[in-house]
């Protein structure tokens, strides 16, 4: 999308979307892959309106970039290479004037629109055969998790973490119906957002198919991400309990050994694969996406830092060494120094891409067409055996069982012993497993860890705060200054 005809779309949004109902201009009008709603009279014209919601997830202000990238290197796991994309995040420079954090305020709240839109309407729509009942029904369950989504990381993005103060801090406006023109709708608690997905996260599971499907929600997706939502407000039990049942139930199974590398390629997918943007040579994020951040070819700036380098090669053994690419003996180019290859572009595999960089041989496609994994079995593993030790009687065996199918898959002879199973060794395993996927600055902010980063000559600046305490104010967003001038919410503390 041309970039001015983007900014000026939302602008729009962050005008009218907490602010206005659909009676006149932009909620009026649905996306240009969509329909208008007067045309919405078959549960085929509601799937094309569906699509064009996951059309709206793929943009490079959510899941194709900034929900992974602006908070990953805000941890202690990658950093930027260079000034550029995501260097103000890396070193904790904004503000609510600046507004760099807008698109990451504004797009969920487009997609929430959306799909408010289509659960308006779609009541209304008249079914003739039982597969148009069930399809009709999956609609409207994919619609809800979408919401439930959208809600969920915009209130860990700009809310503080449920553990802080067990939900009693601001957290986001909660929207589910389509708003009046003088609609001011104020910031609910951390705890009300959290009320708010689990019960969208409830009704859509029954509704929607247990089949797989990479690039859109089904029941187990929205399982998934329920479960990672009773992680991070410390409700263990059911942490625990919904992800044994996707681990014991789902179709899905850990990656292999020798499979894992190469199967960050894989245009289908793997057997992990729960729920990813499916990106393509024609349909991408283009340069502003994670893909191409995290390219060596394009901007090449959201790269590992010294720290995770360091701990995956403490044990050479370990198959994730392979996920790295970096040039050690490189000084001058900060693009050589640890390419994480999780973003590598359907069909160029490891071999593929070390022979782009050594001797120039070409790639299968562009880093743009690759998908982007949002939901994976190996999450899920680890969020039951973080659940496991954090029940108010540890369990240390479950805990040590599900940490060991994601270790010993790494190194087979890494066993960890059930006696040495704790919370940070399983955030370990989690850093080295999930890394560059925007989970680790979330599981340290939670778990009140501070975030320490190594003072290596691979920082990028010399401003790089070396130490960000678990409850700084800027571990969590400002609320963007625009919106604030629309819709007059309370600012997050420490900002003005």
């Amino acid at each position: 999308m041309d970039k001015m005809k983007y900014i000026i779309r939302l602008t729009t949004i962050v005008i009218i979307v907490l602010a206005q109902s659909c009676s006149e201009g932009f909620l009026d009008e649905f996306p240009s892959n969509s329909q208008s709603p007067d045309n919405i009279k078959t549960v085929a014209d509601a799937q094309i309106v569906l699509n064009g919601a996951y059309n709206l997830l793929q943009d490079n202000n959510y899941l194709n970039a900034n929900l992974i990238t602006d908070n990953d290197c805000r941890s202690d796991d990658m950093q930027t290479a260079e000034w550029g994309r995501i260097d103000d995040e890396y070193l904790y420079n904004y503000t609510a004037q600046t507004d760099m954090d807008f698109g990451t305020w504004a797009q969920p709240y487009e997609i929430i629109r959306h799909v408010n839109m289509i659960l308006s309407f779609i009541e209304d729509i008249e079914t003739t055969t039982t597969e148009e009942d069930a399809e009709k029904l999956d609609i409207i369950g994919q619609a809800l998790a979408i919401r439930a989504m959208a809600h969920f990381d915009l209130c860990r993005m700009f809310g503080r973490q449920y553990s802080h103060d067990n939900g009693a801090s601001l957290g986001v406006p909660i929207v589910t119906e389509i708003l009046n023109t003088d609609a001011k709708v104020k910031r609910s608690t951390v705890a009300e957002v959290y009320s708010q997905v689990i019960k969208d996260l409830n009704a859509a599971i029954p509704l929607l198919t247990e089949e797989r499907r990479l690039g859109k929600i089904n029941a187990w997706a929205a399982k998934t991400l329920l479960a990672r939502v009773y992680l991070y407000m410390e409700d263990n039990t059911n942490a625990y309990n919904t992800a044994v049942d996707i681990i014991n139930n789902g179709p899905y199974e850990l990656v292999s050994r020798d499979e894992y590398v190469d199967s960050w390629s894989n245009a289908n997918g793997s057997s992990e694969s729960i729920f990813s943007i499916i990106n393509t040579g024609s349909d991408n994020g283009g340069g502003e996406s994670v893909n191409n951040l995290a390219d060596p070819d394009g901007y090449g700036q959201f790269i590992a830092s010294q720290d995770l380098i360091d701990l995956i090669r403490s044990d050479p053994d370990d198959m994730r060494n392979e996920m790295l690419y970096y040039d050690q003996t490189s000084t001058d180019d900060p693009n050589t120094w640890g390419r994480v290859l999780k973003y590598p572009g359907n069909g160029n595999t490891k071999a593929i891409i070390v022979a782009h960089h050594e001797t120039g041989a070409p790639l299968v496609v562009s880093a743009y067409a690759g998908n982007v994994s949002v939901f994976r079995l190996s999450e899920v593993y680890l969020i039951a055996a973080e659940a496991a030790i954090k029940k108010s009687t540890p369990d240390q065996e479950n805990a040590a069982f599900y940490l060991n199918a994601i270790v010993e898959r790494g190194n087979p002879a890494a066993t960890v012993a059930v006696g040495d199973v704790n919370l940070d060794r399983i955030l370990t395993e989690r850093r080295k497993e999930l890394c560059a996927e925007g989970h680790r600055f979330f599981d340290l902010i939670r778990n009140k860890r501070d975030i320490v980063r190594s003072n290596s000559p691979r920082i990028f600046d010399n401003n790089t705060p070396l130490l960000i305490e678990w409850d700084y104010y800027k571990v969590i967003f400002p609320i963007p200054q625009a919106e604030l001038n629309i819709n007059p919410l309370i600012q997050n503390d420490g900002y003005i």
